[in-house]
């Protein structure tokens, strides 16, 4: 019953900055659900199944700002990331791509937040495929063995600056789609263990869910240098928990 009510606080709280970034919720509650004593296998189906529901209310709610280039090469590249996953997950150590991840997420918003692009408010927005693929990709295979799917994302929208009410509609799209593969993934794997998830699940969405619908409610009236520098700065917090976390369990 501890773990059970721990883990619903730690799941409002993270639904809520999920919903106020778009994209905080995995980063945050993953770390401190393995923190708490629940295993990796089950945190990555709670983090996706969560995950997945919460953003489909911010996409229904923020539809109208979806950059629909830029999403749709995030969620094309998340195929390939999202099938090598699958196929070495049970391979490659869980707290070594754990700490990997962490690692990386931290670096890299580390030099987005100190070295900041030169706005470029006077140019029309670029949208690389290549760019936005490579993020989709890693995004997948990350998403699909820990369920961080978030960083490579985060950091190509923060680099781009994206306007906060696009960064969320764009990040919403990518993590339904790729969510809702790697649980189909999973599935078909034989992952999915409803007997121990499913009670978990039950009793913590819909926390998730008044979390997240208070956070998106916050989140789009935050100006935009604010947003920049607590998006960066949950990546970057994050990261360094789930390196910690990573190299305590290893």
């Amino acid at each position: 019953m501890t773990l059970l009510v721990a883990g619903a606080v730690v799941v409002l709280g993270a639904s809520f900055l999920g919903g106020v970034t778009g994209f905080g919720f995995s980063l945050v509650c993953a770390p401190l659900l393995l923190l708490a004593g629940f295993g990796l296998a089950d945190v990555v189906v709670i983090n996706l199944v969560i995950g997945l529901v919460t953003r489909l209310a911010a996409a229904v709610r923020l539809h109208h700002s979806v950059n629909r280039r830029r999403s749709t090469y995030l969620v094309l590249g998340s195929l390939p990331g999202l099938l090598l996953g699958f196929l070495t997950r049970d391979v490659i150590g869980g707290d070594g791509l754990k700490a990997a991840a962490g690692g990386v997420a931290v670096a890299a918003a580390a030099y987005l937040m100190f070295r900041p692009p030169a706005p470029r408010a006077d140019l029309p927005e670029r949208v690389s495929p290549l760019s936005s693929g490579a993020a989709g990709m890693l995004g997948g295979f990350l998403g699909i063995t820990t369920s961080l799917n978030g960083p490579p994302p985060v950091i190509l929208l923060a680099r781009q600056n994206a306007e906060p009410r696009e960064f969320v509609a764009d990040l919403a799209v990518y993590f339904i789609f790729c969510n809702a593969l790697a649980l189909v993934l999973i599935g078909l794997g034989g992952g999915l263990s409803l007997s121990r998830v499913g009670v978990l699940l039950a009793c913590w969405l819909p926390g998730a869910l008044v979390g997240n619908a208070v956070g998106l409610t916050y989140g789009s009236r935050l100006p935009v240098a604010l947003f920049r520098r607590l998006t960066l700065g949950l990546v970057m917090v994050t990261g360094l928990i789930t390196v910690a976390t990573s190299v305590a369990g290893s």
